[in-house]
């Protein structure tokens, strides 16, 4: 007897033999045993996932001798006919193959008699996708009101490529790709069986390189078969498929997590000596860091389809997280750039020495010794026990009393409330901001007690925040008394800016003012709200008395009380009138805002226009150089202006200017927002 290859020695031969594809497998088994079955089914998915063998262990169940069962016998006349392909009620076509409108002509021409052997006839359609659209329109009626001994069977690969029509006459199934676990574990049954020798890792590499195909898995192993002299080996498999050995990769890693150059060199050559492809090492490096940076992130989410969970889990606690992120990255631009480089080995080479001299800025490198090693090296620690040093008063060092500032008990800054108490020791934070106040106390040095420094520390940085945001708002107030288009004018209650005293040896004695009283008492000018432009509303709504006429001067203010939204508001703004003679409106659009525009926006325009102005009006929009300013072009020109002046006020703020004296602060241009004026 010849040889059968695995792939068709192993087709399963009723459902509880399918690997896989329970989610169909389930609807049909409950549709058998309850007697409520289709006349058409069609089963959709990629090549090897089993659409065809469910197709035929159908056919065994609605023809088997015992009855319509979802568990067919396997021994009876029509069960083994169609095991052996020569079951006369069942016709099976290959559409790609048959693809005119005689042969499916010619195939539905005997559907309307009984079937000859079995208690169906069933028609099994492989790749249906490939009909012709007359086949598919003489297969229509057929298939949607068959008779009732006739069951059609579809497959294909490809099911956008069917028609509604044929879609919405059947009941689909889409079959799913196989994992490589359970294309692994199918492997090992059917080698166990046939009592070949294997390895693990080889079944892992032939369930990757099936892509989901548990045909390819079995056509693949066969192949390997030969290749090994009847055994199914690792290193044979790698050698077979050309692909990368996954050991090397991890070594690779390690060796760039331990930082060893040479080493990396060394696995290089030693991958060139198997002639090994450096751009597929370059991709199973890629996905071994990303299946890293998984089990670092979220180890429960790490699952095997590799085989090689542990050693993942293993070398994720080997590498910190910014490594892995870097090394991927890189890896993805040297992928890019991989064509460019001389040879594939150099240009892999360069990709690792470069993953070598990058490393993240202050991430601490991973532990060298356990946990309990460090314990037990670590010396006995004795107690420590501080005694607070009385306050010292110097020259340098005293105790200050904020100078509070009048103003509303909801808007005090806190750095103008008063302690609860005095505090026994003297603050680094309070020492800085003396000596800032007081140039003569650096004269001596400052003895600093160091206490919660950190807390007194980030207090001065919230103070210097509140400052600045502070100074930016009133500059921004100010902003507003500059710019013409504000309706009222701003009412500035004057102050008297006292001048800033600066401490002199004489008068050391003195209480010193903190740096948060200087900037408080150099607070600008109180600025009262500015009135807003009341809202612009639609024309419906706008008395006859305020509604402008339709000319070139008034139409940017003119088409803000008309109700436009949308693309057609934006045409608006972007035109300019030609001409208007009472009746008829021309316009010239701009060039640039063009690509949306079409004749039912002159009819929309049209239409608002002569409600607006109570007449019939007639619009024409022409699109062209603009020979005037549009409503666009001015609104942008007046918030270029607002910006000006906005940067200009902050740059010649005296708050600011003291804020980069004394914390060396400065302002980020893109953070400076002009306050909008522009009804627009």
């Amino acid at each position: 007897m010849s040889y059968q290859v695995l792939a068709r020695k192993w087709r399963p031969k009723s459902f509880s033999e399918m690997a896989g594809q329970e989610h169909v497998l389930k609807a049909l088994i409950n549709a058998l045993d309850r007697n409520r079955l289709h006349h058409a089914y069609l089963f959709t998915g990629t090549r090897g996932v089993g659409k065809t063998t469910i197709a035929r262990i159908l056919a065994k169940c609605l023809n088997c001798d015992k009855g319509v069962t979802s568990t067919p016998c396997g021994e009876c006349s029509p069960c083994q006919q169609i095991a052996e392909g020569r079951f006369i009620d069942l016709i099976e076509v290959d559409a790609a193959s048959r693809t005119k409108v005689e042969d499916t002509r010619e195939l539905l021409d005997n559907v309307q008699y009984a079937p000859t052997a079995g208690r169906y006839k069933v028609y099994l359609i492989d790749e249906v996708h490939m009909l012709s659209n007359s086949s598919f329109n003489a297969l229509l009626k057929t298939l949607e009101e068959p008779p009732p001994h006739v069951k059609f069977l579809l497959a294909t690969t490809d099911p956008q490529k069917l028609p509604a029509t044929v879609l919405s006459r059947c009941l689909q199934f889409n079959l799913k790709n196989m994992s490589p676990e359970r294309i692994v574990k199918h492997l090992d049954y059917v080698l166990g069986e046939e009592q070949i020798e294997f390895d693990e890792q080889a079944l892992w590499s032939l369930s990757r390189a099936a892509e989901g195909s548990m045909r390819d898995a079995l056509s693949l192993t066969d192949q390997a078969i030969a290749y090994g002299s009847g055994q199914v080996r690792a290193d044979d498999v790698t050698m077979m498929l050309g692909t990368i050995d996954q050991h090397a990769v991890y070594r690779l890693l390690l060796a760039l997590a331990a930082q060893n150059g040479a080493q990396l060199l060394a696995e290089v050559a030693l991958m060139a000596e198997h002639a090994a492809d450096f751009g597929s090492a370059l991709e199973e490096m890629l996905s071994v860091l990303h299946r890293l940076a998984i089990a670092q992130s979220v180890p429960a989410a790490l699952d095997n389809s590799h085989g090689d969970r542990q050693r993942i889990i293993e070398l994720a606690s080997q590498m910190t997280a910014e490594d892995v992120q870097l090394f991927y990255q890189m890896g993805l631009a040297g992928r890019r750039d991989m064509p460019m480089a001389p040879d594939a080995r150099s240009g892999f080479e360069m990709l690792l020495l470069r993953m070598l001299a990058f490393k993240p800025v202050g991430v601490a490198e991973l532990p060298q010794q356990t946990l309990a090693q460090t314990a037990a090296e670590a010396p006995a620690a004795e107690p420590i026990i501080e005694q607070a040093a009385p306050p010292q008063e110097t020259a340098a060092v005293k105790k200050i009393e904020p100078t509070p500032v009048a103003s509303k008990p909801s808007d005090t800054p806190p750095w103008e409330t008063q302690p609860e108490a005095a505090k026994p020791v003297v603050s680094a934070a309070t020492a800085i901001e003396e000596t800032v106040a007081s140039p003569a106390a650096l004269a001596e040095p400052v003895a600093v007690v160091e206490t919660p420094v950190v807390e007194e520390a980030q207090g001065v940085v919230a103070q210097a925040e509140t400052l600045m945001r502070q100074a930016a708002s009133h500059s921004l107030k100010e902003m507003v008394a500059s710019v013409d288009q504000v309706s009222e004018p701003v009412k500035v209650i004057e102050k008297p800016e006292p001048a800033v005293a600066i401490n002199t040896p004489a008068e050391a004695e003195k209480p010193a003012s903190s740096v948060a009283d200087m900037l408080a008492k150099t607070a600008p000018a109180e600025v009262l709200p500015v009135s807003q432009p009341a809202a612009k509303v639609g024309a419906d709504r706008v008395a006859v008395e305020d509604r402008l006429p339709l000319t070139a001067e008034h139409w940017s203010q003119l088409y803000l009380q008309m109700p436009l939204n949308g693309v057609l508001r934006n045409i608006a703004s972007n035109c300019v009138l030609q001409s208007f003679d009472g009746k008829q409106a021309d316009f010239i659009l701009d060039q640039s805002q063009a690509t949306l525009f079409n004749d039912g926006h002159k009819q929309r325009l049209a239409g608002h226009l002569s409600d607006y102005l109570q007449t019939p009006i007639g619009v024409e929009i022409t699109v062209g150089a603009l020979t005037a300013e549009s409503p666009a072009q001015q609104r942008s020109r007046h918030l270029a202006e607002q910006m000006r002046a906005a940067v200009e006020l902050i740059d010649n703020d005296p708050n600011i200017a003291l804020l980069r004296q004394q914390f060396g602060a400065e302002v980020l241009p893109e953070s400076i927002r002009p306050v909008m004026t522009d009804p627009a």
